[in-house]
């Protein structure tokens, strides 16, 4: 176990949060300046013997909610200028998460916010979300398998079609599962 690791949850979630609003805080065309924190956040990701590879894999899978994001600053004026920033300001941001949530534990962050006198609702969320992420893995494993047991190779349109018919299906089964949870909860006199 690293110094990171071993550092107090309440210090990384500081320093997490502080760079973070510090990002947000930037002015779009100045975003660049933000790119001084990226060799600090590979020196803690390299003290923390966390994989780079692994950790921009992990950021990879965020690209299109970034894209998403910034395609809307496109119809502003100086478009490609707050577009880049933007990028810039979110990815940086997305990676000191990661940073955050790869050296610490989840209930430890809990733990931490709930002291900030972080919303409850919003603390249970992280809780649940964190809890409960291994069975949605599981749910996502298993329809891949049977999608695979069903289908042959088809063209690349009809593979994308069947993945994000297989998306909404894990979506619906996501929130159908959270409805029941929910309803659990409440009958054992949870909120």
């Amino acid at each position: 176990m690293s110094a990171v690791h071993r550092a107090p949850a309440p210090l990384k979630l500081g320093v997490g949060l502080a760079l973070i609003l510090g990002l947000a805080a930037l002015p779009a065309e100045r975003a660049w300046w933000g790119l001084w924190a990226l060799p600090l956040l590979v020196l803690v990701a390299f003290l923390a013997r966390l994989s780079i590879v692994g950790l921009l894999r992990r950021l990879a899978l965020a690209v299109p909610f970034l894209l998403g994001v910034v395609s809307l600053a496109w119809f502003r004026p100086h478009g490609l200028e707050i577009a880049l920033g933007l990028l810039i300001k979110a990815s940086l941001s997305l990676f000191t998460l990661q940073i955050l949530a790869s050296t610490t534990p989840i209930s430890d962050i809990v733990r931490t916010l709930r002291r900030m006198h972080v919303p409850e609702v919003l603390c249970d969320a992280i809780a649940l979300l964190a809890r409960y992420s291994t069975v949605l893995a599981d749910e996502a494993l298993r329809m891949r398998r049977a999608r695979a047991g069903r289908t042959l190779r088809a063209s690349r349109v009809h593979w994308w079609r069947v993945l994000g018919n297989s998306v909404g299906l894990l979506f619906v089964r996501t929130v159908s599962r959270a409805e029941r949870i929910q309803v659990a909860m409440r009958s054992r006199g949870g909120a």
